[in-house]
């Protein structure tokens, strides 16, 4: 069961995915429906009324969008922001009790993409491990965990391979930290 669950632990750190975020859209709702988001999120504003509303981007948003006219409940808007920065919007109808922000942050930056693509060969090792590590990539650590989640090894001073003839047969992780990412691989031992 331990070890299930650590699995799902490594899984996780590398999985980035978009969300879709629900927001009610109706009369008074207010103007202060201000969301932070990652790029490439989704925002859907859905109609909780029966009057006629709007989305649209305020000037100066950072990007444009209009939802054109609609009316009742269960009608609905879906808009994906693609671009770091600021998008204040309203009701066409009502903007003085119908507003918010959007404001949209940098997802996975470039640097961990490609930290995601070092490799670890060979797979299973039984006394070196060596890494291939992204080119123009900061790395901070390398660090191995057993299946329990215990570190067995973490070094500052990264080196193009690893000695884990120490090692008891069996699976490990292997992570390699950068500034603020940090992506995990399994390896085995034997």
């Amino acid at each position: 069961m331990k070890t299930t669950l650590l699995l799902f632990v490594f899984a996780m750190f590398g999985i980035q995915a978009q969300t879709t975020y629900n927001l009610d859209w109706e009369m008074g709702i207010g103007t202060n429906i201000d969301l932070t988001i990652k790029v490439g999120d989704k925002v859907k504003w859905n109609w909780t009324d029966e009057f006629p509303h709007t989305v649209q981007s305020d000037a100066g948003s950072t990007e444009t969008f209009n939802s054109g006219t609609k009316t009742g409940i269960g009608s609905s808007y879906l808009f994906t922001f693609s671009v770091i920065g600021t998008n204040p919007y309203h009701c066409g109808f009502h903007p003085f009790t119908m507003a918010g922000t959007i404001t949209v942050e940098n997802a996975l930056g470039v640097e961990a993409f490609s930290l995601k693509d070092f490799s670890v060969s060979p797979n299973p090792a039984s006394t070196e491990l060596f890494l291939k590590l992204p080119q123009g990539i900061s790395v901070k650590t390398i660090s191995i965990y057993d299946i329990l989640g215990k570190q067995l090894y973490s070094n500052n001073h990264i080196e193009s391979s690893i000695n884990i003839a120490r090692l008891t047969k069996g699976m490990y992780f292997l992570r390699v930290s950068s500034e603020n990412i940090s992506h995990t691989k399994r390896f085995i031992k034997s």
